[in-house]
């Protein structure tokens, strides 16, 4: 399902939503009428797609540079004015309303085509995670011993050489770079989290703040460098358990009238009662 999220003026709002309600590909996050006071909400949920109407847009935005680092942003706009716009603000896709649903359906099925493709590119080019390899435990290379990733727990530096940490207090070193097993490593289950350690993520135990508690072993206590918390951090999150949260539920001008509508019933009702209370 594509996720979708609605952010303009009345009619936009409405004739969108009912457009990602019925069609079987997409699901609505959320939707706000005009401008939100806060963004927050967009951020929380990540949805796939952000449908925001054109007026919105100003020239200095951040919160738009924002939502295209995890959305793709459609703009809608009542005229083609603000086509060129929408390349200047690296939009997917760019709308004129009133929309009609067919053009809705193109520019879904247009995000969901280049979305597969993007896909098997990534798969195709996805670097192969290795379950073992060899070092040489030796100054003089004779000596080849067998490293299995699954018993290692984190790599060190020291001076120019790294020492491998590995389960029931076995140690060995090899001269090679952190660089040189970084690369080695990529698409396993390790991180590098500073300048002198590379860790299995699958060994971690805690992570107090900045420090990184190893195999279940208090004493094995590693820092996350500067350089490295951004993306360790980052990675971290997708495996984070998070609350459901729900979008923002704006109440349309119709909507709200109709509520008021179906309310003035009982405020007659209450005010009676208060009346014949007084003077009876």
């Amino acid at each position: 399902m594509i996720s979708c999220y609605v952010i303009g003026e009345l009619s936009t709002v409405e004739s969108l939503c009912t457009y990602i309600h019925d069609y079987p590909l997409t699901v609505l996050k959320g939707y706000s009428v005009q401008r939100p006071e806060s963004f927050d909400a967009v951020y929380s949920l990540r949805p796939d797609i952000v449908f925001i109407d054109s007026a919105l847009i100003g020239q200095q935005d951040s919160w738009l540079e924002r939502i295209r680092q995890f959305s793709s942003v459609v703009l809608v706009s009542p005229g083609t004015e603000q086509a060129f716009a929408a390349f200047e603000h690296f939009a997917f896709d760019y709308l004129i309303r009133p929309v009609p649903f067919n053009r809705f359906v193109k520019s879904i099925n247009k995000f969901d085509h280049l979305s597969h493709l993007a896909s098997s590119v990534y798969v195709q080019n996805k670097p192969q995670a290795i379950d073992s390899f060899f070092i040489k435990a030796d100054s003089k290379g004779f000596k080849e011993v067998l490293i299995r990733c699954d018993r290692l727990i984190y790599i060190e530096a020291l001076q120019n050489y790294v020492i491998l940490h590995m389960e029931g207090g076995q140690r060995f070193s090899c001269h090679n770079s952190m660089k040189e097993m970084e690369d080695s490593l990529c698409g396993s289950s390790f991180s590098r989290i500073h300048k002198s350690f590379i860790i299995n993520e699958e060994k971690i135990t805690s992570i107090e703040g900045n420090i990184v508690i190893m195999n279940g072993n208090e004493t094995e206590r590693l820092p996350i460098g500067n350089t490295y918390r951004k993306v360790f951090f980052e990675k971290k999150a997708h495996k984070m358990i998070r609350k459901q949260k729900t979008g923002v539920q704006v109440l349309s001008y119709s909507k709200l009238a109709l509520w008021l509508v179906g309310l003035a019933p009982l405020m007659g009702e209450m005010i009676a009662s208060v009346e014949i209370f007084i003077w009876g």
